[in-house]
């Protein structure tokens, strides 16, 4: 018997919009900022790195720029519009 694997229900920014019945490029910068304790970041959304040193992180997120400041602080890992930071994180700061 073959077992049916399940569809992973993301919702992108347009699959949104649909939903709600708003224009398309309503959530174009469209982004997300998960936070494990104050050992690690996960964003989705980022658009780029702005700076980078071992005690500050600033990242683009749409028409905002974040910072991330800490101590020992590094991109683990980045694949098209995430980023995974890894560090010890102090502060999350949301620039213009």
């Amino acid at each position: 018997m073959k077992r049916k694997e399940k569809k992973s229900r993301q919702s992108s920014p347009q699959a949104l919009a649909k939903i709600l019945d708003v224009p398309g490029n309503m959530f174009d910068s469209y982004s997300q900022i998960v936070l494990s304790g104050s050992r690690e970041a996960v964003l989705d959304g980022c658009q780029g790195v702005v700076e980078y040193e071992d005690d500050f992180i600033k990242l683009k997120l749409g028409r905002q720029m974040v910072k991330f400041t800490g101590k020992d602080l590094q991109i683990k890992c980045m694949t098209g519009e995430n980023v995974i930071i890894d560090g010890r994180i102090f502060s999350v700061e949301f620039l213009e």
